[in-house]
């Protein structure tokens, strides 16, 4: 269902409709909120498709033009060309929608929550002249991001990665002793129990994986392509964030990025908190400048 603003003659979408953009042989799903001026395009996390932005894409639709693409294997996306997907493809694919949908292309802001802050970070990486704005939201741990390259990228990390994947019950004890030996935290233990502890899961898990291994990111080079094209990076991350404990991160982003604001807030590794979305309304809406 839609409604129209009589004021500006905009239309918003009050339930979120998926839309499909196809690149060559593949179906991308995404959703559009809001007909702003500005442009944010989103990434979402593990688990989640693009309709898991809305309470965000709400605060801000009236200023901001808000697209959250669903990566592959997740919502209808999927992945059906013969070579691996790579950055020159999600350039391409952003561009498309960002055309499909009649918008401006001047200056963008990427958003990326967990996972998909990996997307975000290519994108600076490829169209750096583009971007106006960095949002990570919960972004993984520099640890995390390693041991996706290793298991993705490596001949030895990816015969492991496709043994535990297609050796279900071996993984289940594995988390069971990880834990029991005090390497899993709690939060850690129950979220991958979730996550990958059916069958059907870590196939996806295995799947979504194997769909970003060659996205790969070096935040020194970020920084150093923000820094010259003055990209603003924004990063919201939970104090009681166990997936992602924020603090390591934190001192990268004070280190290496000369236009950077950090906010630490009372969440979990979750996209939308009512912290979230007071600190985005005050910045991107209100204009806060938080000195």
């Amino acid at each position: 269902m839609c409604i129209k603003d009589s004021a500006t003659g905009c239309i918003f979408i009050v339930d979120l409709k998926q839309q499909i953009y196809q690149y060559k042989n593949s179906p991308v799903s995404y959703y559009r909120y809001g007909c702003g001026k500005e442009v944010i395009i989103a990434f979402h996390g593990y688990n989640q498709t693009g309709a898991d932005f809305a309470p965000i894409a709400e605060v801000l639709q009236h200023k901001y033009t808000f697209i959250a693409i669903d990566f592959f294997w997740h919502g209808k996306s999927e992945w059906q060309e013969p070579h691996d997907f790579t950055e020159t493809n999600l350039c391409e694919l952003v561009l498309a929608i960002i055309a499909q949908e009649q918008q401006s292309m001047k200056k963008i802001t990427v958003c990326g929550f967990s996972m998909g802050a990996r997307m975000a970070r290519v994108l600076v990486q490829t169209i750096p002249e583009s971007i106006a704005r960095l949002i990570l939201l919960s972004p993984p741990t520099i640890e995390f991001n390693q041991l996706v390259n290793f298991t993705t990228g490596t001949v030895l990390g990816l015969s492991v990665f496709k043994y535990v994947a297609t050796n279900h019950s071996m993984l289940v004890v594995w988390l069971q002793r990880l834990h029991r030996w005090k390497v899993l935290n709690r939060s850690v233990y129950l979220y991958s129990s979730k996550n990958i502890g059916e069958k059907q899961r870590m196939t996806k898990v295995y799947k979504t994986w194997i769909a970003q291994r060659r996205l790969r990111t070096n935040l020194a080079q970020i920084a150093r392509l923000a820094n010259k094209h003055k990209i603003e990076l924004i990063m919201i991350a939970g104090k009681n964030d166990a997936l992602a404990p924020p603090y390591k991160m934190i001192k990268y982003v004070r280190n290496l990025f000369e236009k950077h604001r950090v906010f630490l807030v009372r969440k979990k590794h979750e996209l939308v908190t009512q912290e979230t979305l007071d600190v985005l309304k005050k910045i991107l809406v209100e204009q806060v400048k938080f000195e």
